[in-house]
């Protein structure tokens, strides 16, 4: 029985690292800090908008989950019902590139961009609990941060291969803006659907038999209660609010760079989209042997260091044009390597949460979040104004704030020991 039991979790980790290197594969060609905040810029020039796409996926992600975190435990197969929404969810870019070979006005087809793309990142929030809570029945405890980086690695490894093409693509002086970007969000599309694939390979172990009906009032009436008796989870939370606006802010490296670094040639702005893919793969492999070594402890505190450093870098070349492309292309490589953090803050909530509580502690996360989730909106509007050097003063400020108070957080042989003494107390026999 328990050779199956290996068997099963062996396949369900490949099988989950697989669909999640495809969704981040596709995703990392659509990034609010690769060819994203190119698209809006070629269209409009506004850092305010790009800053208004920042905050539009935070807060979809964040008021998606908030809506069906209550569900987990309505749903008998969680499988079924991830397969069918990514099936929705992954046609979304086909529909943004529509208007794109329509040659519609620049303004028009980025209101509709945004409008999809608001929805698309709505639908993967919706799925978020479900899908904490398959990787928690479906992996071994120690495997979920390492596969959730492969998942990153094998992605960026993907999109290293696409990424070639995508920067030739950009670079092309025959081709017009519409073009280019319509050809990307098919490529997005495209990538995004071989995800599913993988998704229907994944076996729950232990689907719920009996599901229970949602009460969304009671679910949410006692997150107080929880948040007051869980001093780890609180910690968490006040450690987690200064990131949200450090990791806000490297998300204008590569528009500061075409900003500030005189005569960049269209092949070498294109090729600023490749250093967020290669950060990307870098920042998987290294943050998951990190997660699997160390816990997720380290994996924050990883990310936050390489924020408050990249950060560091914007700053130094900013005063100091002279450092040039390269200096540059490190930089963004370095703020997409720090990007990855989301991974470690979810397994962390998930490795302090008690077994029937797993998915509140996800909604608190989600919550303590809101706010700041309009922080991208507020430094574009900044920018506009301002310029970057404010921003970037104040995000490597929080960063270091982050820094100090993810020290509190329990380190992974403490957690061990957590879950330990708490499944004695469960069957004390």
């Amino acid at each position: 029985m328990k050779r199956k039991t290996d068997a099963a979790y062996k396949r369900n980790y490949w099988a989950l690292a697989l669909e999640g290197s495809f969704f981040m594969g596709g995703i990392a060609l659509m990034s609010t800090s690769g060819s994203i905040a190119l698209f809006i810029n070629a269209m409009t020039g506004s850092k305010q908008l790009i800053g208004l796409a920042v905050t539009l996926q935070a807060l979809c992600i964040l008021l998606g989950q908030l809506f069906t975190a209550p569900m987990v435990r309505s749903v008998r197969r969680i499988p079924t019902l991830l397969l069918r929404a990514m099936l929705v969810q992954r046609v979304l870019p086909l529909i943004i590139a529509v208007p794109l070979f329509m040659y519609a006005s620049p303004m028009t087809t980025v209101v509709v961009f945004l409008v999809l793309y608001s929805t698309f990142w709505l639908i993967d929030g919706s799925l978020a609990a479900f899908w904490g809570e398959l990787c928690v029945r479906a992996l071994e405890p120690s495997d979920r941060g390492h596969m959730m980086g492969m998942q990153v690695a094998l992605g960026g490894a993907a999109s290293l291969l696409t990424g070639l093409g995508l920067t030739r693509l950009l670079a092309m002086p025959n081709l017009s803006d519409h073009t280019k970007y319509g050809l990307v969000f098919v490529l997005t599309s495209v990538i995004l659907l071989f995800s599913i694939f993988f998704m229907r390979m994944v076996k729950d172990p232990s689907p719920n038999y009996f599901p229970e009906k949602p009460r969304f009032k009671q679910y949410y009436v006692r997150i107080p209660a929880i948040i007051r008796e869980r001093k780890h989870l609180r910690r968490a939370l006040c450690a987690r609010i200064p990131a949200f606006i450090a990791f806000s802010s490297i998300s204008f490296m590569m528009v500061f760079g075409i900003s500030h670094v005189p005569g960049l040639t269209e092949s070498q702005i294109s090729w600023l989209v490749y250093a967020n893919i290669i950060g990307g793969l870098i920042g998987g492999v290294v943050l998951a042997e990190i997660s699997r070594r160390y816990g997720s402890k380290a994996n924050v505190n990883c990310c936050a260091i390489g924020a408050l450093l990249s950060l560091g870098m914007a700053l130094s070349l900013y005063f100091h044009p002279g450092l040039g492309y390269i200096w540059l292309f490190l930089t963004c490589t370095l703020a997409s390597v720090s990007a990855n953090s989301w991974f470690g803050y979810l397994n962390y909530f998930l490795d302090i949460a008690p077994e029937k509580e797993r998915s509140v502690f996800q909604v608190i996360g989600t919550c303590v979040g809101i706010p700041f989730s309009f922080s991208g909106y507020v430094l574009g509007a900044v920018i506009d104004r301002y310029g970057f050097v404010f921003i970037f003063i104040a995000g490597g400020i929080c960063a270091v704030a982050a820094i100090i108070l993810n020290s509190r957080l329990l380190s992974k042989a403490e957690i061990d020991r957590l879950n330990a003494s708490s499944l004695k107390e469960a069957c004390p026999d």
